[in-house]
């Protein structure tokens, strides 16, 4: 199962220090269930994104994310890039990365458990969390990275 999140208007180039995940689709960033859960905790453990709404405060939705339709304007996308900076400088710090592999974990066995429910045989696509601390590191700027360049470009929006 995956999800995709288009930049609104697309940039004619995208800049040297930008690789897109797919080159053919460069703006577009696909990302399975696991990681779009992965990333989505990230951003609550940030204080970017909240579980529900929250009075008084103008935090991103989590389950936003997964609604096809869904559009985040410029300044939503700034908010997630400059919560993904931090990373910039700091290495992930222990309790974030034991929660967010917790979170990935938990999320691989609920996949699991749903799959084996309707009676179908599990042969792949579960992982345990594939991520040390520098590769975690690299996939959370690279997600910043994607949504400053979004915010840049009208924003983006969930099309499947």
């Amino acid at each position: 199962m995956t999800i995709t999140l288009r930049i609104v208007t697309p940039p004619d180039a995208l800049p040297d220090w930008y690789p897109p995940l797919d080159p053919r689709h460069p703006a577009d960033y696909r990302l399975r269930y696991v990681e779009l859960d992965m990333l989505i905790e990230a951003m609550v453990l940030l204080g970017v994104v909240a579980e529900e709404p929250v009075e008084g405060e103008e935090l991103l939705l989590m389950d936003w994310f997964g609604e096809v339709g869904n559009t985040f304007e410029p300044d939503e996308c700034v908010r997630i890039s400059r919560s993904m900076r931090r990373f910039m400088q700091e290495e992930v710090p222990a309790d974030f990365f034991a929660t967010l592999q917790e979170r990935w974990n938990d999320t691989q066995a609920e996949l699991r458990q749903a799959v084996e429910a309707r009676g179908e045989l599990v042969v792949s696509g579960f992982e345990s969390f594939p991520y040390d601390g520098k590769s975690l590191r690299s996939a959370l700027l690279h997600w910043g990275a994607f949504t400053a360049i979004a915010a840049d470009s009208g924003g983006f929006e969930v099309v499947e």
